[in-house]
């Protein structure tokens, strides 16, 4: 299917049980930044969905989105690929997404003629979470940079980590930091979603502004959308365009 034809069918919806789970907050283990380690040995956790409120105040959102016969490679090309190009962006959540860039010193990155291997990298994505239309800063770094273990990712069979710092106004207020964990499954991959949200917000009036119950459940209705509908659009973008 063309991106055109993409953007005009139905997104998938939020599952019951899922949405359920979302109602309010709570039933998830309120695993520390410092601690996410532990996300990728503990099948429970790997498990949670939820969002809920953690001792200084900041929110922690647990996502997570079965990808049968997604591969690792299609995960890399895509965050490689969209970033080059807006309607790439909007057509991954029609309505939610509305454009993209990256920073000038990371060109040579994204202008390559095929997918290369992964390199740190800065995207400026504008999309709406909630009631709010957010443009963002996200520093993509390295999982080991990010502080996440190589022998447990390989003895946990994590194919990959798409990890990074969230920032708005161009990276003067850092926020968030966030990590996608893509664990290599029977038929494809499981994605472990994961937001630290206010982890690196220290403003106090901002914090009380932006750290809500509804900013954490719209986080995590968006990423349950957004990464199910990337289910949907990937094997027929990454035939066509890779």
């Amino acid at each position: 299917m063309t991106i055109d034809a993409l953007m005009q069918k139905p997104l998938p919806k939020i599952p019951d049980d899922i949405a359920e789970k979302l109602t309010k907050p709570g039933g998830i283990s309120l695993t520390a930044f410092q601690d996410k380690n532990q996300i990728l040995e503990n099948p429970d956790l790997q498990r949670e969905v939820g969002y809920g409120k953690t001792e200084n105040g900041s929110y922690l959102v647990s996502m997570t989105c079965p990808m049968p016969e997604i591969t690792a490679d299609e995960i890399l090309w895509w965050f490689w690929w969209h970033p080059q190009s807006s309607v790439r962006y909007k057509v991954w959540f029609p309505g939610a997404h509305f454009s993209v860039g990256y920073a000038k010193k990371d060109t040579a990155y994204f202008g390559q003629a095929v997918c290369p291997a992964f390199q740190a990298n800065t995207q400026y994505p504008t999309e709406r979470i909630g009631k709010a239309c957010l443009p963002l800063q996200i520093e993509f770094v390295l999982p080991e940079d990010f502080g996440f273990s190589q022998a447990l990712m390989q003895r946990n069979d994590i194919s990959l980590i798409i990890c990074g710092h969230v920032s708005a106004c161009r990276g003067l207020i850092p926020h968030t930091e966030m990590a996608h964990i893509f664990k290599k499954t029977d038929n494809g991959l499981l994605l472990i979603s994961r937001f630290w949200m206010g982890e690196t917000l220290k403003n106090p009036l901002l914090r009380k502004l932006i750290l809500t119950d509804d900013t954490a459940k719209g986080m995590a209705e968006h990423c349950c959308v957004e990464y199910r509908n990337l289910v949907e659009i990937l094997p027929s973008l990454y035939g066509a365009h890779k």
